[in-house]
């Protein structure tokens, strides 16, 4: 039945349309939603009670059937040899048995039944609610009241007879997040919580009010106000109250994001230094190329599984500069990102180009025939790529892959930031501060060819300067450079 309260927090706060009913504004159409909701409650009291007559009728089978299942002794085949047993056995099994799984099947079509799914609530709209619940927080924001005390029946400094529902509240708290009043649906939310009843469990379950939704409105709120730490414990009081049926897969995936999230601002804030290992070191990478065993490359270790290297001073400040000349003027803005701007580089742009190329392919080993083309990126204060997985597995692994399969990504540092603009590693749970001219290299791609979510990155915030950056994914089947067999 409608809560008395809701009546005398609307009472007369608008006037009644004439030509069409407004519940929410008007205390005699609202007093109709009383009757109806008695007719209601009427139809499914009859319908308990006939239904509850067959329930009777089914178990008085049950009982029979277990009874006579409990006097075989004996192994079945001998049981049945009796034609006293074997006969009705057969009857029941050919009649009595169809007849019963028919009354099973059935639904009391007729009757109270079908007066209850026939009645026509449409007239009652969103709308109606909305009015409801504005005129509820209106009356609190007039005089002052605190959620708990309205829920509980106190207004104004007098104690009703009446209360809001912990499904009453949630309505209330779901309203205000929908008009982006995070702080104030929170509130509400956990009032919601405190008045929770157990023994409405499975009401609230049917109607999807039960913690379980409590709880996922909580974290989704808190996750909207970048409160990570507050929607993950929501989340994880969320899968405690969840049971067989809800559906978990989203806010496991949340939880998983979330945790990504928290451990990529401690990497921005500096707080998760690269790993200093016994396996991980630095040193001079010779092979691959014959020129490099006259000038190695200096490679830091960063990461075993997947691969993640760190090449210093291996872009001259010509080849920099070069980059930032060949874009400046077209930079643009593709309408996915707002935080920076880009342009592309094809792979004969300038001599300083191709140079780069070649050794690109000498500090990855890996062919760049079918990659993207080179492209610049420039991060302005606050600008930041936020975290993403630069591989996408193909649905056949048949050659040719499309360019999503980018199965290695080089990051080559332009310019150096003078605050922020770090690169971080969520999932391997490692940042650091790159320097200028050198290069980052990672693998997007396991052992077994599928994407490696562990090769999430990321760009943090600039806080102050700019910061200049040219990305090469390396595409398609990225294999090995082929090289001639010794004779």
């Amino acid at each position: 039945m409608l809560s008395p309260i809701w009546s005398l927090l609307l009472l007369g706060t608008a006037t009644v349309v004439a030509t069409e009913v407004n519940y929410a504004t008007s205390t005699r159409d609202i007093a109709s939603l009383l009757q109806i909701e008695d007719e209601l409650v009427g139809y499914m009291r009859q319908y308990v009670q006939e239904l509850q007559h067959k329930i009777n009728k089914m178990r008085k089978v049950q009982e029979e059937w277990k009874t006579r299942s409990e006097h075989v002794k004996t192994a079945a085949e001998s049981y049945v040899a009796n034609p006293l047993v074997s006969f009705p056995l057969m009857l029941r099994m050919h009649v009595d048995a169809k007849k019963w799984l028919e009354l099973g099947r059935e639904d009391i079509q007729k009757g109270p039944l079908q007066e209850l799914v026939n009645r026509d609530l449409t007239g009652i709209t969103d709308m109606d609610l909305q009015d409801a619940t504005r005129g509820l927080l209106h009356l609190q924001d007039v005089y002052s009241l605190e959620e708990r005390d309205v829920a509980k029946g106190k207004l104004n400094g007098i104690q009703f007879d009446s209360r809001l529902s912990a499904a009453d509240c949630l309505a209330v708290g779901s309203h205000l997040d929908s008009l982006n009043d995070s702080k104030l649906a929170c509130k509400w939310l956990n009032v919601s919580l405190e008045q929770y009843e157990e023994h409405m469990d499975p009401v609230y379950k049917i109607m999807e009010t039960g913690r379980f939704h409590i709880w996922e409105k909580m974290g989704k709120t808190l996750l909207e106000m970048h409160d990570l730490n507050g929607s993950q414990s929501a989340f994880k009081k969320l899968l405690e109250w969840a049971s067989k049926e809800d559906d978990t897969w989203l806010v496991n995936h949340l939880l998983d994001n979330l945790r990504y999230i928290a451990v990529n601002v401690d990497n921005c804030r500096g707080k998760n230094i690269v790993p200093v290992k016994s396996v991980l070191r630095c040193r001079y990478l010779t092979e691959g190329s014959p020129f490099l065993r006259l000038a190695p490359f200096k490679l830091e270790q960063l990461s075993l599984e997947p691969f993640v290297g760190l090449y210093h001073d291996v872009i001259s400040s010509a080849e920099r500069e070069d980059l930032i000349n060949l874009t400046q003027s077209r930079l643009e803005n593709r309408g996915t990102h707002l935080n920076f701007v880009e342009a592309a580089v094809e792979n004969n742009a300038s001599g300083y180009v191709e140079s780069l190329h070649r050794r690109i392919e000498d500090m990855t080993g890996l062919e760049l025939g079918e990659s993207e083309p080179l492209m610049v990126y420039n991060f302005g204060t606050l600008g930041q790529h936020f975290i993403h997985l630069d591989c996408q597995t193909p649905e056949n692994f048949v050659e040719p892959f499309p360019k999503e399969y980018r199965s290695a990504t080089v990051l080559l540092y332009l310019t150096e930031v003078q605050v922020g603009g770090y690169a971080s590693f969520p999932a391997l749970g490692f940042g650091f501060k790159p320097t200028r001219g050198s290069a980052l290299v990672w693998h997007n791609i396991d052992s077994s060819g599928n994407c490696d979510s562990r090769s999430l990155q990321a760009t943090c915030p600039v806080i102050l300067g700019t910061q200049w950056v040219a990305t090469k994914w390396i595409s398609g089947s990225g294999q090995w450079r082929r090289k001639p067999c010794r004779k």
